[in-house]
């Protein structure tokens, strides 16, 4: 076995050296469960550590989904990382609740909780990047599900050899080839036997679906996904440098969690680079995947009437506007001070307001909207700031009777995103001014006015 041994590691270091997955002196977290993929992963690293001067570590996450076997597992994973030498850092999350009442969140929510250990062991210990034993086999069963999910490029591409911190050494070989390294090799492992259980659809495509295909058509029903998968992903690489381009030239940034696109440049793309280039504003915001059905509906509001709507999350969403699709992240706004004292300041986090008691020679008017005058002895007290509320009303300037302050923000062209976060300066009386937009006339200056307030409204640079 000493020959199939040296061929099994080199194919693997040919995969690392060719994806780039890591250099000389790389600081790398092997993500450990007990496992024989993630032993097979550790002995590989161990394998080429002298090499590349590689600094290991094993982490460790028990879900204690299995009780006592769970235990075990943890124990087995000590002991193997002291035998080896390697710093182990463990984790204990109790879901075993999580994992009887729903797989798929439970599949979901152990992702997150393994992921975060993983972000905080490298933030607070100076590694480079995680290890994941994911295989080919793994890669055939993962684009099989996606595309019964009905998935894009992006899915049907398999799993990616590396993102962000995370590498998975291991792609280029079969659950099979790794079966009879270890078995040859006597190295031992722990057996998990949720792998048996037909409530994990893995499962099922694993050891029912894919046996049967093989038993009934003689092929390869792995190595045929994994060929297919490796040709989309290429297709998937080719059509992202042209998507860049568009990306580069179309993608306006208002904000780190604020992005805008004009309908006429989204109109004027092929479907699948449109596809791409929203693709890629999304994955930006979410820092997660983002859904082809996700992406086609983001793209339709290209040709949707102003205040349609996509909601990603519940933070995030896309809005149709009259030119075009904002994508960004809704942010509460912060709590306005009640009382507003004439001649004084009040910096907030998005704007400062300032109002000024000046004689009615001084009024210097302008086309800057957002300075207004107004008959300070028309003012009750107590004057507030606020934000909007649906139900709001104003007696706009030169009019008799009043008007939605929602229609004045639709005929101003006010963006859904913002028309939340425009102040508004109240009188018991009634609205004083939306600041920057619409002064009431109840309030303006005439030629009997004696005193007069200067009100000034100045949005902070984003």
């Amino acid at each position: 076995m000493g020959n199939k041994k040296a061929l099994f590691l080199s194919a693997i270091e040919s995969f690392i050296t060719s994806e780039k997955l890591f250099g000389v002196k790389a600081k790398i977290i092997v993500a450990v469960s007990g496992g024989i993929d993630s032993i097979t992963l550790t002995e590989t690293l161990l394998s080429l550590q002298g090499k590349y001067k590689l600094d290991l570590a094993i982490a460790h996450v028990n879900y204690g989904m299995r009780g006592e076997e769970s235990d075990k597992d943890e124990a087995f994973v000590r002991d193997y990382a002291e035998k080896n030498g390697l710093q182990v850092y463990i984790k204990r999350a109790d879901m075993s609740n999580s994992a009887d009442n729903d797989t798929g969140s439970f599949q979901e929510q152990a992702r997150a909780t393994r992921y975060a250990f993983f972000k905080d062991i490298l933030g607070a210990y100076g590694f480079d990047l995680v290890a994941t034993g994911h295989n080919a086999s793994d890669n055939a069963e993962t684009a099989f599900l996606n595309f019964l999910r009905g998935s894009g490029p992006e899915g049907l591409k398999g799993i990616p050899p590396k993102r962000d911190f995370i590498i998975r050494p291991l792609l280029n070989v079969t659950r099979e080839e790794i079966v009879s390294f270890v078995q040859t090799e006597n190295i031992p492992y722990r057996e998990d036997s949720s792998n048996v259980s037909d409530k994990y659809a893995r499962n099922v495509v694993r050891n029912e679906i894919f046996p049967l295909i093989q038993s009934k058509i003689g092929k390869n029903i792995r190595a045929s996904i994994n060929r297919t998968s490796e040709i989309i992903r290429s297709i998937d690489e080719y059509i992202q440098e042209q998507a860049q381009v568009e990306i580069n030239r179309i993608v306006q940034g208002v904000r780190t969690d604020e992005y805008f696109l004009t309908k006429e440049s989204i109109c004027t793309l092929h479907p699948v680079i449109a596809n791409y280039v929203i693709r890629d504003v999304v994955n930006r915001l979410l820092d997660m995947p983002v859904s082809y059905e996700i992406t086609q509906r983001i793209r339709r509001l290209a040709d949707a009437p102003s205040g349609s709507a996509v909601i990603l999350s519940p933070e995030y969403r896309a809005d149709s506007e009259s030119a075009g699709i904002r994508i960004y992240k809704r942010t509460k706004p912060e709590e306005l001070v009640e009382n507003i004292v004439f001649d004084r300041e009040y910096c907030f986090k998005e704007f400062t307001f300032r109002s000024t008691s000046v004689s009615p020679d001084d009024i210097a008017l302008d086309e800057n909207k957002n300075t207004e005058y107004v008959d300070a002895d028309t003012l009750r007290k107590p004057l507030t700031l606020r934000y909007w509320k649906h139900g709001d009303r104003i007696r706009p300037l030169g009019m008799e009777s009043e008007k939605k302050v929602s229609d004045i923000f639709i005929d101003a062209k006010i963006p859904r995103a913002y028309k939340e976060r425009i102040p508004i300066l109240e009188s018991p009386d009634g609205i004083v001014w939306i600041c920057g937009i619409q002064l009431s006339d109840r309030y303006k200056v005439t030629k009997s006015t004696k005193n007069v307030l200067k009100l000034e409204y100045i949005p902070h640079a984003t």
